[in-house]
């Protein structure tokens, strides 16, 4: 049978896109068997992470948490992304990724790591007591969830060391307006926050220097049976403390009002 000019140009285009069809399969072929499994890209990753090269680490634990969301390592993956951020001193960034790895995947094994180190992010983040200390404050908080949340976890007494921290950073910032309200001679502001101290951070080591200068104070007042009944708490509750002379010494100058006024 011969064929016409129109045919065989038929047939021609229909076998040159056969043919280039069969090469795309190959090559997407090819391609996939040249993607490296999830497992692969992982053990890379973690073994550039081991040995601190945390840029090239954070850019192959994007790959896997976009590309291999289903995976059993994807969790991992998540918790040393954030890692990296970590190790990069990006707390910010880090802070976040440790959040989504608690948010998206509650039931891993570095459920109880990610919270801990999402507090331990806001920790970094604190500046010196002199400045605002919102950092400071979700530390704390995020270390209380933590315990509350995992109360055997490995890290639990860490958590407790840095709930300590920030109280001690916190209670110091409220005694340094105390103190700068007593030299002031805003006594009644002083005595305001050395209160408000000794309510909410008594288990610091800046108590004690609280109550005295709020002793001082209301010395300075003149309220001669507050600064009694103060200096007289201050005495029995810290019997060693390193005001008790000068506490001693007011408290007869203020017995010697009381008894002058009566």
């Amino acid at each position: 049978m011969i064929l016409s000019r129109s045919q065989l140009r038929s047939y021609g285009l229909t076998f040159i896109l056969f043919l280039i069809m069969m090469v795309m399969l190959g090559c997407a072929k090819s391609a996939r068997r040249e993607l490296p499994s999830a497992q692969e890209s992982w053990q890379k990753a973690l073994d550039l992470f081991e040995r601190e090269r945390y840029y090239s680490a954070q850019t192959l634990l994007k790959d896997i948490v976009l590309n291999y969301s289903g995976s059993s390592i994807i969790d991992s993956a998540q918790f040393y992304l954030a890692r990296t951020s970590y190790e990069l001193r990006d707390f910010i960034v880090a802070a976040e990724e440790f959040h989504r790895t608690g948010s998206l995947y509650p039931s891993s094994p570095l459920s109880g790591h990610a919270s801990y180190y999402e507090a331990l992010c806001n920790y970094q983040l604190s500046p010196q007591f002199a400045l605002d200390q919102e950092y400071t404050n979700k530390a704390f908080d995020a270390f209380q969830r933590f315990l509350e949340d995992y109360p055997n976890h490995v890290l639990a007494d860490s958590a407790y060391k840095y709930i300590g921290l920030c109280r001690e950073k916190l209670a110091r910032k409220e005694y340094a307006a105390a103190d700068l309200y007593f030299t002031l001679g805003e006594y009644a502001s002083a005595v305001l926050y050395s209160d408000q101290l000794l309510t909410d951070y008594y288990d610091t080591s800046f108590s004690e220097s609280a109550q005295f200068l709020k002793s001082r104070s209301y010395f300075e007042l003149k309220n001669w049976t507050r600064a009694k009944h103060e200096l007289d708490t201050y005495l029995s509750k810290y019997e060693h403390g390193k005001h008790r002379a000068r506490a001693e010494m007011m408290l007869a100058r203020v017995n010697g009002n009381l008894a002058a006024k009566n």
